[in-house]
């Protein structure tokens, strides 16, 4: 690729995600333009591409129906979520779910010469891929996606255009503040949880948020206590699925809720004129699981 199209080319990738934002951060040092996007709404970034420079796709990807319409536009996709699978055997894509988003953004800009391999890089990279994945060791990658989520995404390409860097004392200070902050939302949102199993053998809850927050937090304390499923409905009708090994949260939110993500942890969306009830949508999701699903 000639070095007009490596320095003006665009990037389609995770809105409000460490992850989308790390590979937001390789993409911008090799020369990509990041667009933003909810992962169901891929369309509309190929839709705010205002020229015919290259476009790729990081930590999101497109249903069948879109591919079919949009591949020939698209010149490479880097995916890691369940949901991302049809793809595979595709020209110009990788999915490879042992891997974070960043981490395949920033390996494929290696490989492509656009950018440097550094340990600083690959520090970043393995640090947010831990937390991504619920790996072992990812509280710094945590640490990080609470700073991500409280300063947004120009504070974490200032301090990270470069790859890892320590966090300073007025850092320190500021996510000492966010755990407390934390404690208090994890604490209210599991007291207002709700409780299904009705013959399911085993519970799943539903947690209505009255606020964006923690909602990884909410969900694996929710786990550890013997839940299979966690669902967590969101302000703006968009929901999230963190489930245990009985659980495939990416089937269920494909097939229920126009999602998909990980086997662990999807996501999905609510029609606008669709009630967000969590009693209702756990005795759909039971309803659904009481049905042996295909492996």
């Amino acid at each position: 690729m000639d070095r007009v199209a490596r320095t003006h080319g665009w990037l389609i990738t995770h809105k409000n995600c460490l992850d989308g934002a790390t590979a937001a951060l390789a993409g911008e040092a090799s020369g990509l333009t990041p667009i933003f996007v909810e992962p169901d709404r891929v369309e509309e970034g190929l839709s705010q591409v205002t020229d015919d420079r290259p476009v790729y796709l990081a930590d999101v990807s497109l249903r069948p129906d879109s591919w079919a319409v949009w591949r020939l536009r698209i010149s490479f996709v880097l995916d890691h979520h369940q949901s991302a699978l049809h793809l595979l055997g595709q020209p110009n894509v990788r999915i490879d779910q042992a891997h974070s988003g960043g981490w395949l953004m920033y390996a494929f800009a290696v490989e492509r010469g656009w950018l440097d391999a550094s340990p600083a890089w690959e520090r970043l990279c393995r640090h947010v891929e831990r937390y991504d994945l619920w790996k072992p060791q990812h509280e710094f990658g945590q640490d990080l996606n609470r700073l991500f989520h409280a300063l947004g995404y120009d504070w974490y390409r200032q301090r990270f255009a470069n790859g890892y860097a320590p966090l300073t004392a007025h850092e320190g200070d500021k996510l000492a503040q966010l755990i407390r902050e934390e404690r208090a939302f994890v604490a209210r949102h599991i007291r207002q949880a709700v409780r299904y199993q009705n013959q399911l053998p085993y519970p799943i809850f539903a947690v209505e948020l009255d606020e964006e927050g923690p909602v990884n937090i909410v969900s694996h304390t929710l786990l550890e206590q013997g839940a299979a499923l966690v669902l967590t409905i969101k302000p703006d009708q968009r929901l999230s699925a963190r489930t245990d090994a009985r659980i495939d949260a990416a089937q269920l939110m494909e097939h229920l809720f126009q999602g998909g993500g990980h086997p662990r942890a999807s996501g999905g969306r609510l029609p606008a004129d669709e009630p967000a009830d969590a009693e209702s949508l756990l005795r759909r999701i039971a309803e659904y699981l009481a049905v042996p699903q295909p492996s």
